[in-house]
C-alpha cells in the first residue's frame, strides 16, 4: 500500500499523492495558498516545499484584523 500525504483543514481531511508541492496540493483542492499558514509535521513551511509520503500538512486559516481606524 502506498503511503499518502494527509492534509487537514479544521474538521476536513484529504489524502493526496506525495511528491507534490504544498502549492500544487492546495490548487488541486481549490484552496488559495495565500489564505493559509502551512504546517508540515509541526513546522511552518513555505508553499514551495515538496511533501513526502507520511507527511501531515495542516492548514491554519490566516485571519486578518478589521479596520483599525476609529
Amino acid at each position: 500500500m502506498t503511503q499518502k500525504v494527509l492534509v487537514t483543514l479544521r474538521k476536513q481531511s484529504w489524502e493526496v499523492a506525495p511528491g507534490q508541492t504544498a502549492r500544487q496540493i492546495l490548487a488541486a483542492l481549490d484552496l488559495d495558498p495565500e489564505r493559509f499558514l502551512l504546517i508540515r509535521n509541526g513546522e511552518i513551511v513555505r508553499d514551495d516545499v515538496r511533501l513526502e509520503a507520511g507527511d501531515h500538512l495542516k492548514l491554519a486559516a490566516i485571519i486578518s484584523g478589521g479596520d483599525h481606524e476609529r
